[in-house]
């Protein structure tokens, strides 16, 4: 009889903790909290953020993420010190992190992991069609809009300017703001034109075309083979003349792709989720942003030159995208 007590007593504990450990999953998985750097406001990267933040958080039950505004070089340096865990990534920027090259990068990252390819980032020249501005050389003397100094927008800008033979110092005024106060100086007659990498249509290009007469600049042969020579990751596309009003041709520019970066420390299983729960909600995804409509799980496990974390890397696998 005390033998059967023991063990009755026994499986009553067994009983009791499992019922304990069930019960404390859900308070434990409601402290995984995540942050999220973003995008510049008026850019794309913010709503696609949104909506990501969004899908993860009702697929991952406990999951609470806080998306605060960023930028490509902004984001992998938060996630390389630990101060978030999920960013917006240039793959061009990554790929140099990732080797310590970089404006203030002194070694090479290694807490930067890929979770999932997006898009095409374009490069976006605007500039008002009323002034004369044909061609990168005619910048010189007037005043230029692109992102604060330090995003990968404005390191490109840089490049394309310099080898266009018009550095900042040749220009009338450089101003490094966020897209949306680019446009509304763009609307005021503040600046005559905007370097934007970004999705196509971008919204605040949108909003200058609405307002005024533009233009978009094509990046020459000569340039792209400067850029090319300073960083393989990028390529070549051509915006079709519908892309915004007032575009009187297409525009031949360059692109490379937009990413999803996580901290490499993030567990297996809760990446694995992350990646598959952004794949399923692809249909919602392409409401956000057109750059999404027919886009495949063999696109967003497209191989990179940036290592996958072991979690992404195990679903897309399994999906048969790697």
């Amino acid at each position: 009889m005390r033998r059967m007590t023991a063990t009755a007593r026994l499986s009553m504990l067994a009983t009791a903790g499992l019922a304990l450990a069930l019960g404390a999953a859900p308070a434990a998985a409601q402290q995984t909290r995540l942050t999220y750097f973003t995008g510049p406001t008026g850019g794309s990267w913010i709503p696609i953020g949104g909506a990501l933040k969004s899908i993860w958080e009702k697929a991952i039950p406990g999951l609470a993420i806080e998306n605060r505004p960023g930028a490509g070089l902004v984001n992998m340096k938060a996630i390389e010190e630990d101060k978030a865990q999920i960013g917006m990534g240039n793959m061009i920027s990554t790929v140099d992190a990732l080797k310590g090259i970089g404006q203030g990068i002194t070694a090479p990252y290694k807490n930067v992991c890929h979770l999932a390819s997006l898009y095409p980032q374009v490069q976006q020249i605007v500039v008002r069609a009323d002034q004369g501005i044909n061609t990168l050389a005619d910048l010189k003397g007037k005043s230029v809009g692109t992102l604060p100094r330090g995003n990968t927008t404005e390191v490109v800008a840089g490049w394309i300017m310099e080898a266009a033979g018009v550095p900042y110092k040749d220009t009338a005024k450089m101003n490094f703001v966020s897209i949306a106060d680019q446009a509304n100086m763009f609307k005021d007659g503040q600046i005559s034109a905007s370097l934007i990498i970004s999705t196509m249509p971008t919204g605040g290009i949108m909003d200058m075309a609405n307002s005024r007469p533009i233009r978009l600049l094509d990046v020459p042969d000569d340039i792209y083979k400067v850029l090319v020579a300073k960083n393989a990751g990028f390529s070549r596309i051509t915006l079709p003349k519908s892309t915004y009003p007032g575009m009187d041709r297409d525009n031949l520019t360059i692109q490379f792709s937009a990413h999803v970066i996580v901290s490499c420390k993030l567990p297996e299983q809760l990446v694995y989720d992350m990646a598959k729960a952004m794949t399923e909600a692809l249909p919602e995804l392409a409401s956000v942003n057109s750059v999404f409509k027919g886009a495949t799980v063999k696109d967003f496990g497209a191989k990179v030159g940036v290592p996958f974390h072991p979690g992404a890397e195990r679903y897309f696998k399994e999906r048969g995208a790697l």
